[in-house]
Formats: C-alpha cells, structure tokens, sequence
C-alpha cells in the first residue's frame, strides 16, 4: 500500500456500518421526521460515507461552514474549499432542533445502514419507500 497517494487530512474515513448496526437502524427509523433528498444530498452522503470527503467526518457544524467560506479551510486548518452542508428548510430545521432526543443532527455514520440497506440487492422487491433520516428525532405529525 506504499504506492497508494495519502488521504486528504491523514486519515480514509469510512462511516459504514456492519449489518446488526444497519438492522438497528432500520428498525428506529419507521419514527423518524422524514425529508427526501435530493440527487446532490445523496451524493454528499455517499462520498461522506465512503471516505471521499475525507477527512470529513459528516457536514460541516458551524465553525467549519464559517471557516470554509471565508478562508477554504476547515477550523483546524487543513485545506477544505467546499462547504459540505445538509440543506434544508428552515421549517424542518426547527422541527428537528427541537426534537432531537440525542441532542445532534445525524451523522453520515448514523444514516448509513438505511442507506445501504436500500441501495443493496437486498431491498430489490421494495419500491416506493420513504427513508427517515434525522439523527434520533421521533416527532408528532
């Protein structure tokens, strides 16, 4: 692995997850908000997930998005020109604030069995599902 190119940052960040994890997951997730992403989200999600934004570790908080749009590095200074965000409406950006039990908006890492789960030959008879994702939130109506 000598020939292989470092990753950016130092470290490949892979946010999978293993099957028990996935089913886990899966099952906590019929309670959860709802948003449907959209094509550019789900490539985001992806490239978070697989290490292709590494040394991403999910979308950029507060002090990174800030940091990136006036300097194009992360707060800890490593080079980072693109604002990786998770883009939604203030609507539910305020739903989910206030509704979020573990106190954090869901990672790539919490997403990623769902997310797989769907997109394997697993979920090939399943058409037509929504998938939940919203880091632990359980909201009414």
């Amino acid at each position: 692995m000598d020939h292989l190119n470092r990753p950016h940052g130092g470290t490949l960040v892979d946010l999978m997850v293993g099957e028990e994890r996935r089913n886990e997951l899966k099952e906590a997730s019929k309670e959860w908000l709802s948003w449907d992403l959209t094509p550019r989200q789900l490539c985001d999600i992806e490239l978070l997930m697989n290490g292709g934004f590494s040394p991403l570790q999910g979308f950029l908080g507060q002090k990174d998005f800030e940091s990136v749009c006036a300097d194009m590095r992360l707060g800890d200074g490593t080079l980072w020109p693109l604002p990786i965000t998770l883009d939604v409406t203030e609507e539910l950006a305020e739903k989910i604030e206030a509704g979020i039990p573990l106190g954090r908006v869901a990672s790539p890492r919490d997403i990623a069995g769902p997310v797989l789960f769907m997109a394997s030959p697993l979920a090939r008879h399943i058409t037509g599902e929504i998938l939940n994702v919203n880091g632990g939130s359980v909201l009414a109506g």
